[in-house]
């Protein structure tokens, strides 16, 4: 059988452009209608219980001692606290105002707040409630119908947290929610909370529930015959069968990668071997990969008839000799990091030179410094890198992605920034 494993950059890394302020809206394309850019934002957690000057070992709920009582109005950085109703409202504002000329949103998942206190037990109707919010914060920065929304079940979006099942009562609840979004919610939907979207007759997304393969929802087996996970397997080889013979490109999303940053498994074992192997059967269709969950910044590739290796901070990667696939996980709103938010550039070529449509060129990636915000009373998303010239590379295609590893490979400095870049500057 064909074997395909995963190797990881745990964090992509910065020589230049970290912690530019950011004065000026991005370039829009000459073409209105096109802009060949999308936004990808994931884990906002919303807290609407956050208490600025509560103290952090309360999750940020209560206060203690004085000198305990260091939560910050922007959020408290490296905590188990979630994100106030300030840090959520200050990062939509700097999309309104920075990130207008997008033509779709990709939203990987984690809409609600953990289920950590105790003593403040989260609620259905505060889970309901934290998705209706979120929404309403996209409605109110962007324009919906011409900008399409296309977000994923988290972890932490559902009732009883980690725990997902088929014909689960969270996806009728979301559909509600999402009526606004005009997404293709069929009965795949319904059943199992995966559906595909079209952008346009070139580039579809595959939503998958990532839940049917995360290997702490007990309550679905591994991927054997008639589980969820192999289902939904199933259900995704149909749809990167049909963008193949249809001739399009896909973009997958879903909540939890493949695999944490230490390049230990996140799926299930037989789910995860079965999907590493599909994605690297269908390279030549998936243009991109594009998950959460972990809050760090990680570019991984997948490469058929490999070892799996992991790029760590204190030891060189080792060079690719041929890349399926990539997989790219973004940094996170709630600051378990310092908040971030990313914008992609892609391909909207079909006849472009050694890039498919949807091919990803670059990426721009902001973040907040939180310790500064807080200080301040304000915050404000700044410039940490611009991806191709951080990886010196023109694109991230498969030649691309070979050559930003080689790069990496032999630049000892770049390695060096790993454990800095990773966390979010």
């Amino acid at each position: 059988m064909k074997v395909t494993t995963a190797l990881c950059v745990a964090g992509l890394l910065t020589t230049l452009v970290q912690g530019a302020p950011v004065h000026v809206k991005e370039t829009a394309s000459a073409t209105p209608s096109v802009h060949g850019k999308f936004l990808h934002i994931t884990d906002i957690h919303l807290d609407t219980h956050y208490l600025a000057g509560s103290d952090p070992n309360e999750l940020c709920h209560r206060k203690t001692k004085s000198s305990k009582n260091t939560a910050g109005k922007f959020g408290t950085l490296s905590s188990q606290c979630d994100s106030p109703v300030s840090l959520v409202e200050a990062s939509f504002g700097f999309m309104k105002s920075n990130i207008a000329d997008v033509d779709f949103i990709l939203y990987t998942g984690d809409t609600a707040r953990h289920d950590r206190d105790n003593k403040l037990a989260r609620t259905s109707k505060d889970v309901v409630q934290d998705h209706k919010q979120v929404i309403q914060y996209f409605q109110n920065t962007y324009d919906l119908t011409k900008v399409k929304l296309i977000p994923t079940i988290g972890n932490n979006d559902m009732f009883d947290h980690d725990i997902l099942t088929e014909n689960d009562s969270m996806y009728g609840t979301l559909e509600e929610i999402w009526a606004p979004l005009g997404l293709n919610l069929t009965n795949d939907w319904r059943k199992g909370g995966y559906f595909v979207q079209n952008i346009n007759d070139k580039l579809r997304v595959i939503n998958t529930n990532s839940m049917f393969f995360f290997n702490k929802n007990d309550n679905v087996d591994d991927c054997v015959s008639g589980s969820p996970g192999q289902i939904q397997m199933q259900w995704i080889q149909q749809q990167l069968t049909a963008a193949r013979n249809a001739k399009a490109q896909v973009y997958i999303i879903g909540h939890v990668p493949p695999n944490d940053d230490d390049g230990s498994l996140l799926f299930k074992n037989k789910c995860h071997s079965q999907y590493l192997n599909l994605l690297g059967q269908f390279g030549d269709v998936v243009s991109g990969h594009f998950t959460g969950h972990t809050n760090d910044d990680v570019l991984t590739a997948i490469v058929p008839n490999g070892k799996s290796v992991i790029a760590m901070p204190d030891e060189s990667p080792k060079s690719l000799s041929q890349v399926s696939t990539v997989l790219f996980n973004a940094p996170s709103i709630v600051p378990a990091n310092n908040p971030a938010i990313r914008v992609y550039n892609y391909e909207t070529s079909a006849n472009a030179k050694g890039s498919a449509y949807g091919s990803i060129l670059d990426w721009t990636q902001y973040y907040a410094d939180l310790e500064k915000a807080n200080a301040a009373g304000k915050l404000n998303y700044e410039l940490e890198y611009v991806a191709s010239q951080l990886f010196s590379v023109k694109n991230f295609n498969d030649v691309g992605v070979k050559q930003a590893f080689s790069n990496l490979n032999t630049n000892s400095t770049a390695r060096q920034l790993y454990s800095k870049v990773v966390k979010v500057s």
